[in-house]
């Protein structure tokens, strides 16, 4: 592996991580940050051992990678794309080429700490969720904690106190007509001394404001009184009710009142940054079977649609909001985790979550320029995880000649872990 040649592909943080990480396997590297085509087929005329196209984006390393293959045939290539559908086809379509991302590779990093502090890393194999664990430098495949479902608590905290406004101003508002008529039925069938059916008949009349209860205008004045109220009442629920369908049936509804997309109330995980490390953490805990929340800042954004359509509630909010913070029950939470692609802002809502939890467990995204690459400064708040540089570590990895199937932290030293539970050591550090 030391002797191996990597023609570099790409620029960016990651594309600097993978670089250093690369080199200091002992691997010859050559990097090329937005190469011609001219430029390309010179350095492929060099006879690399492999090629590794590295970028955020998805569409610039698809197109690198089918044009690495149009002027090399057999040359081995290693490409970072986030969306797993066109990975798969693309590596159909053209041989020898491995998909990997950066969310896929840092998402398993994340969701260990978040469960148990001493677990490295979170899997899910054959559908059951595995923890790794670092013992004396060796990974041990431990038992994770067991999620506690309370449906029951579940299901009287999303109702009696929904996230959502709409949510609220619908079930609210239907209960409150229901309530009314009810009240109006026993009232009338005690009052006028009218059968059950005739009362509950006329108070339907009077509650969808086609005509009133025509016996009550010979009742008593106080009932007149009475009703009176009643139908201001219910005036105000059914003006809430249809407010809260027309918001629900027009707007984009992220959160629900009951099912995958009510906001959890305890024994949860928040995850503030829907970004592609965001997203990919949620679907691996929600695999594992524990309930998430994720927080982002943009309404528009294109993994929210991703996060409705898989099923799991979004609040769109600043993470750093504590008004925001204390609705979303962290003293019940199991951990929140701060994944933005911002150090700086993963800091603030670190500390903003420490006010209102002071015992919660968090787990930070590091690895930016906002924080100068430093990352062990932030470790008194809480497991702080290089995201750049631990998937540097396993994107050489795979460039060298591997299959590591994860990644296992062991303070500032990352182990590759094989689908055979081999492990091979980096040695590039994974913290700075």
């Amino acid at each position: 592996m030391a002797s191996k040649r990597v023609l570099l592909l790409g620029d960016g943080d990651l594309a600097d991580e993978t670089a250093a990480a690369l080199e200091a396997a002992g691997a010859a590297v050559r990097r090329l940050e937005d190469p011609s085509h001219d430029q390309l087929r010179e350095a492929l005329r060099e006879d690399p051992d492999s090629v590794t196209v590295v970028s955020r984006d998805d569409g610039w390393p698809l197109r690198a990678a089918l044009l690495v293959r149009d002027l090399d045939d057999d040359v081995p290539i290693v490409a970072t794309i986030f969306d797993q559908p066109t990975g798969a086809q693309l590596e159909r379509e053209i041989r020898r080429c491995t998909i990997t991302s950066l969310a896929d590779i840092v998402a398993p990093v994340l969701a260990g700490p978040c469960l148990d502090d001493d677990l490295t890393a979170l899997v899910v194999e054959r559908g059951e969720p595995v923890g790794l664990s670092c013992d004396g430098g060796k990974v041990r495949d431990v038992p994770v904690p067991a999620p506690r479902p309370r449906r029951a608590r579940a299901l009287v905290w999303a109702v009696l106190r929904p996230f959502d406004r709409s949510a609220a101003l619908v079930f609210f508002g239907a209960l409150g007509l229901v309530a009314v008529l009810v009240l109006e039925t026993l009232a009338a069938a005690a009052v006028l001394d009218q059968h059950i059916v005739d009362a509950f008949y006329g108070a339907v009349k009077t509650l969808v404001t086609v005509d009133p209860n025509p016996a009550v205008q010979d009742g008593p004045k106080w009932f007149k009184l009475f009703v009176s109220a009643t139908m201001l009442i219910a005036l105000v629920f059914a003006a809430a009710f249809t407010g809260g369908l027309v918001e629900r049936l027009v707007g984009r509804n992220l959160t629900g009142l009951l099912g995958r997309r009510a906001v959890p109330r305890s024994d949860h995980v928040v995850v503030v940054g829907l970004g592609q490390v965001g997203l990919r953490l949620c679907e691996l805990l929600r695999r594992a079977g524990y309930s998430v929340v994720a927080v982002d800042d943009r309404e528009d954004g294109e993994n929210v649609g991703h996060a409705r359509r898989l099923g799991f509630p979004v609040v769109i909010g600043r993470g750093a909001d504590p008004s925001l913070l204390e609705r979303l029950s962290l003293h019940r939470a199991m951990a929140l985790a701060a994944v933005t692609a911002d150090d700086i802002v993963n800091v603030r809502v670190a500390l903003a979550a420490r006010e209102q939890a002071p015992d919660l467990r968090l787990v930070l995204r590091a690895g930016s320029n906002a924080a100068g690459g430093e990352t062990r400064s932030l470790r008194r708040l809480g497991h702080v995880r290089d995201a750049h540089r631990i998937g540097a570590v396993s994107i050489t990895g795979t460039a060298l000649g591997g299959a590591p199937s994860h990644v296992v932290v062991d303070g500032d030293t990352a182990q590759l872990r094989g689908a055979d539970g081999s492990l091979v050591e980096c040695p590039y550090p994974v913290a700075a």
